[in-house]
């Protein structure tokens, strides 16, 4: 049994303690992006390197994060993840300096990537360590509570940001995120207590291999990749408009700052509907319906770009259908993978972030060479992977079996 298990063992002072540990971990993990994005624009001149190297320092950061999903999930199913969480921070902090010192687009990307690999482990963790704090009711509200504040901090992130920058430069933004880390590890280490999930596992082997029979679970595969398509349209779009904007609409960070707020805003809105729309409709209704609704939008603002000159308030006016698509389905596609594989929770989770960020970073990838050309770029990468994760949702009428 885990040390953090019972709720009744906790006092609500070191309950709260340990939550806020866990979930500024996380938020600060978040917030590693979403605070540089405003520079984003900039950097090419600042470097004297192309628009590509410097939307790299993106895609780097999204593959890390991607690729030690699945280290990280099989991690925190073996061992006692208080200590992966602490040893996680003991790299991103460093690899935040890294990023804050680098003096070349080359030297940010491959620090990127260290601070994105390191930045992975407390999503992997947030759940598996706070739903024990609780007992069911109390924490499925509190898992909500915290993808909320998960769901502001793109919005909220690049104001600090775009004003860190204008102040400071852009290093400045890494180096909030290192003197937060400092102290954030040394409470990781002294508040979080030990908390060893059950395994009858001594090897992280065979933790792995339970990511290959996630891989051939049909069901599983059908929701967890359409929802990493679907979020992945999104972010591809969201880490190039800083320099869409800045380079074909005549804006700037304040732009770009209201875009975010835009489309965060109608995202919770959507998904704050989701309870009231699943009583007419099941969730994989509320999936293809949210599917069909990105669809429309990513073809409306490809049409948009190619016919009119683009204007930033349209760009974003053409974001925010994909986002109430996104708010519709995401929570629903997240939960129903879930469903599909129960023995597999943490692995799954983490399966699931793993298709999100790695097609972000494919997406963001794609579409750097053509930022130069128009926004056009945009609404074509929106378009592919809304496609994309419709074209996959017709595996999730497989019959789940167990795996």
């Amino acid at each position: 049994m885990s040390q953090l298990d019972s709720s009744s063992q906790v006092s609500p002072t070191t309950r709260i303690a340990i939550i806020v540990t866990i979930v500024a971990a996380n938020m600060l993990a978040l917030a590693a992006t979403d605070l540089y994005l405003p520079s984003v624009p900039y950097m090419p001149e600042i470097f004297g390197a192309s628009i590509e190297a410097v939307q790299f320092t993106l895609v780097t950061f999204s593959a890390g994060f991607a690729i030690s999903q699945i280290l990280f999930g099989a991690a925190g199913d073996l061992w006692n993840r208080r200590w992966v969480l602490v040893g996680s921070l003991f790299v991103f902090v460093p690899a935040s300096l890294w990023c804050a010192v680098s003096g070349t687009a080359e030297s940010l990307a491959l620090a990127r990537f260290a601070q994105g690999f390191s930045a992975s482990a407390s999503a992997a963790l947030t759940v598996p360590m706070i739903k024990p704090l609780f007992d069911e009711a109390r924490a499925v509200h509190a898992i909500s509570v915290i993808g909320g504040i998960d769901a502001i901090i793109p919005a909220f992130a690049p104001i600090l940001g775009a004003w860190i920058f204008s102040q400071f430069g852009w290093e400045a933004n890494f180096w909030v995120i290192v003197i937060a880390g400092v102290p954030l590890l040394i409470a990781a280490v002294i508040v979080v207590p030990d908390d060893r999930p059950e395994s009858h596992h001594t090897s992280i082997w065979p933790v792995l291999m339970g990511f290959f029979t996630l891989l051939k679970h049909k069901r599983f595969m059908g929701y967890a990749v359409s929802h990493g398509f679907s979020l992945g349209g999104l972010l591809a779009v969201v880490f190039s408009a800083p320099t869409l904007i800045v380079t074909h609409m005549d804006g700037g960070p304040a732009e770009y700052v209201y875009s975010q707020i835009m489309w965060v805003g109608v995202f919770l809105v959507a998904a704050n509907t989701t309870g009231r729309l699943m009583r007419r409709v099941t969730a994989d209704q509320l999936i293809w319906i949210g599917n069909w609704i990105q669809i429309a939008s990513a073809l409306a603002l490809l049409v948009y770009a190619l016919l009119f000159p683009v204007h930033w308030l349209g760009f974003a006016l053409g974001g925010v259908p994909y986002c109430i698509g996104l708010g519709l389905r995401g929570g629903a596609g997240f939960s129903r993978a879930i469903d599909a594989v129960p023995a597999y929770g943490a692995r799954a989770s983490s399966l699931i972030i793993f298709f999100s960020m790695g097609l972000s970073a494919i997406g963001t990838g794609a579409v750097a060479p053509f930022l130069d050309n128009g926004v056009w770029s945009a609404g074509a990468a929106m378009l592919i992977m809304s496609i994309a994760a419709l074209a996959v949702l017709p595996l999730i009428k497989e019959k789940a079996g167990s795996p």
